[in-house]
């Protein structure tokens, strides 16, 4: 198809019609209303859409690179297997959009209002989402190189199975947020807010959440391995068959989080709160627990076996069969040992059933 010209354009959209195979290389359509036109197979390349209504709008096989979206209204807007390269979406407003099986390579979604959008199967490198509002994004098993989430707002948001170690997070927050899954290993998070995260079965290793206020977070079966939480406040937090070997929980309000199952040889949770804590079956192997509060703590069956408790707040603490060899107490005293309905419970085997008679 020939080359098109902007008043073609716009009466192809009006009856929401196919465009397909055009090459629209450089054409000023800003401020155009395109709503519910569909492009198939068409070359984009240096098309400024700024400010334009793209509402309903399917780019399909569409070459896109250059082009500019600054402003531009996405509602219902579909890009599929379509190349992205060196475009601004800068300041649109977006709801409702999908980018899937695309290649997105320097585009920029800074100060975007996002409501509602979904990058699936896609492969993204150097996008940038600085300082925008970002409400129900979606991206679930991309390929990501660099994303920047400077001073971005992530909320009601899911990033499933990403790799988000080249990612920059720095001054954003996060509201009901999900990492499930992801690769976050090495990021720093130091004195953020998160409320309501999930990072269950996320690499969190070597992560830095230092100082960090973190509410309703869950870290079930996370890699841990050496993570700063020194000074963190994260009351309830679960860490339920998370590795945390090495982590450092120094000073942090760890009040009646979860443990059960939790593998932490080698940590530190010195002067830590971990008031009603629950360490059922925890690996605490020469962790280092001195000073740290564990009043009304449920340790039974952890191991403590080379446990360091020098100082620590027992008072009440469930030690039921725990295993402390090497382990070193101030005060044991005041904490409660095996409990005697507990092993009984334990212990309790049903009664072999008698070989019936024929």
């Amino acid at each position: 198809m020939a080359e098109m010209d902007r008043a073609t354009i716009e009466r192809l959209a009006q009856d929401a019609d196919l465009l397909s195979g055009a090459t629209l290389r450089g054409l000023d359509l800003r401020g155009a209303d395109l709503a519910a036109l569909r492009l198939d197979c068409c070359v984009l390349d240096g098309v400024d859409l700024g400010g334009a209504d793209l509402t309903d709008c399917q780019f399909t096989n569409c070459s896109l690179i250059g082009c500019g979206f600054a402003a531009a209204r996405l509602a219902d807007t579909l890009f599929h297997a379509t190349e992205l390269r060196t475009v601004s979406f800068a300041e649109a407003s977006i709801e409702n959009a999908n980018w899937h099986e695309c290649r997105l390579e320097s585009v920029i979604f800074d100060r975007v209002r996002l409501n509602r959008a979904v990058f699936s199967g896609s492969r993204l490198a150097e996008i940038g989402f600085r300082g925008s509002r970002l409400e129900q994004l979606v991206m679930a098993n991309p390929s990501c190189g660099r994303l920047d989430f400077t001073g971005a707002h992530l909320e009601r948001s899911v990033l499933l199975d990403c790799d988000l170690r080249q990612a920059d997070f720095t001054g954003a927050s996060f509201v009901t947020l999900v990492f499930n899954k992801s690769n976050l290993a090495g990021q720093r998070f130091a004195g953020q807010d998160f409320d309501v995260v999930q990072f269950s079965e996320a690499d969190l290793t070597g992560c830095d959440f230092s100082h960090a206020r973190i509410r309703q977070g869950n870290f079930t079966a996370a890699r841990l391995q050496g993570a700063g939480f020194g000074g963190t406040l994260a009351r309830g937090a679960i860490f339920l068959q998370a590795d945390l070997e090495g982590a450092d929980f120094s000073r942090a309000d760890l009040t009646q989080a979860i443990w059960q199952g939790a593998r932490a040889a080698g940590a530190s949770f010195l002067r830590a709160n971990l008031y009603q804590g629950n360490f059922l079956s925890a690996d605490l192997d020469k962790t280092d627990l001195r000073g740290a509060d564990l009043t009304y703590a449920d340790l039974s069956h952890a191991n403590l076996e080379g446990a360091d408790l020098t100082g620590a707040t027992l008072f009440r603490a469930k030690l039921h069969r725990v295993r402390d060899r090497d382990a070193r107490f101030t005060d044991r005293a005041r904490a409660l040992g095996d409990d005697p309905e507990q092993l009984a419970a334990e212990a309790w085997r049903p009664r072999p059933r008698p070989d019936s008679d024929d």
